[in-house]
């Protein structure tokens, strides 16, 4: 079989929010270990504790990726309905103080946090 032309991958960040407040939550260990269980590597905890990212497979095609940015999505936003909470698509919480939101205890977030105080906004990547 012959190699596709390209290849495509998509990133997305989602901020976590309270079911009943809708204010940012940070995301409980619980959350990770239950999408780690289920996603195989596929999500992980971002800069902001409130945040978290997903990533497809390396994908042939826009609907093998768009294929399994469903199955994310569905996932993250099963576990987090557990713990009372929802991702959201949104590239800033419009109530949120960014000041009081902690960053993830990662080497390399401790190493960005000063540089990284003036991003207010969370990303799609592809």
């Amino acid at each position: 079989m012959q190699e596709p032309a390209f290849s495509i991958g998509i990133e997305e960040e989602y901020l976590l929010v309270d079911l009943e407040t809708y204010a940012l939550a940070d995301a409980p260990e619980g959350l990770m270990e239950a999408c780690a269980g289920e996603l195989e590597g596929q999500v992980s905890p971002e800069f902001l504790q409130c945040q978290i990212e997903i990533g497809t497979k390396v994908c042939a095609g826009v609907a093998e990726a768009r294929d399994d940015l469903r199955r994310l999505r569905s996932a993250v936003s099963k576990h987090a309905a557990t713990f009372n909470l929802s991702p959201i698509a949104a590239s800033c919480h419009p109530l949120a103080d960014w000041k009081n939101q902690p960053h993830t205890d990662k080497e390399r977030y401790n190493d960005l946090r000063r540089v990284d105080r003036k991003r207010r906004a969370i990303a799609l990547i592809v």
